[in-house]
């Protein structure tokens, strides 16, 4: 079927998928520079809560939002809970590949919810059917760290391994919520970065874990190229068309 409300002519079928994949990809680009802008301002949370040297006290903390308290530099005092233990899965230090010990921490402040304490990150075994020892320390500590808030990944939020003889959980990736709920327990929506003692846990520098705000402008450059490139062939298209009856009329 042939558009012709002028002397130029559009296909119509044509005409409306090449205007639904220009929407389409424009808001792509579009989303793409606002998730750039997201990174940026996490980068920025992360880098001023950098420049703070004075932690703040946990217990004086009531309700604690990423919104307001992303990467917020917190002390702490409680004990670690000897089990169950968290391996989060595929993390790679200097080429080889890891673990990130994660422990769960009874805050004093707190007696309702355990706080899931990062400790840092560890090589793993030869054999991926065995899994590190870990050993936690024991008795009461002041920890001093970051509040970091996990990304909601959907795909992999439930995927976990258990080993029932020492209560070490592998996981693709750290969810509290669904790690709660799945195990029956009670955590907070967030991690605690260790910081301090040093010489608690194991190797860790801590930094955002998420792609840089200039991947984002890159993908979005590539979303409205494509867009771009869709008008293009759209235009060649049709004055291929219009050319077309001009050439059969001079025969």
């Amino acid at each position: 079927m042939i558009l012709k409300k002028t002397n130029i002519r559009f296909p119509l079928v044509a005409t409306l998928v090449t205007l639904l994949a220009i929407v389409v990809l424009v808001k792509l680009g579009f989303w793409q520079l606002e998730r750039a802008e997201q990174k940026r301002q996490l980068f920025s949370d992360y880098e001023q809560q950098q420049l703070k040297g004075e932690a703040s006290e946990f217990s004086q903390l009531h309700q604690i939002s990423p919104k307001t308290d992303r990467f917020r530099y917190v002390q702490m005092s409680g004990e670690f809970v000897p089990k169950p233990v968290f391996l989060l899965d595929n993390q790679i230090e200097e080429g080889t590949v890891g673990y990130q010990v994660i422990a769960l921490f009874q805050p004093q402040a707190m007696s309702e919810n355990y706080v899931p304490v990062n400790m840092g990150w560890l090589p793993a075994p030869a054999s991926r059917q065995e899994l590190p020892e870990v050993e936690l320390p024991t008795g009461k500590h002041d920890l001093t760290g970051f509040l970091y808030f996990p990304s909601d990944n959907q795909f992999v939020n439930n995927t976990y391994e258990t080993d029932l003889a020492d209560n070490k959980i592998r996981v693709q990736e750290f969810q509290p919520h669904a790690i709660a709920k799945q195990l029956g327990m009670s955590l907070t929506d967030y991690t605690f970065l260790l910081e301090s003692p040093e010489a608690m846990g194991w190797q860790r520098d801590w930094q955002p874990q998420v792609m840089s705000p200039e991947k984002h402008q890159g993908y979005a450059v590539q979303w409205f190229s494509l867009a771009v490139a869709c008008l293009v062939i759209f235009l060649f298209a049709v004055i291929k068309l219009n050319k077309q009856p001009k050439k059969e009329e001079t025969r």
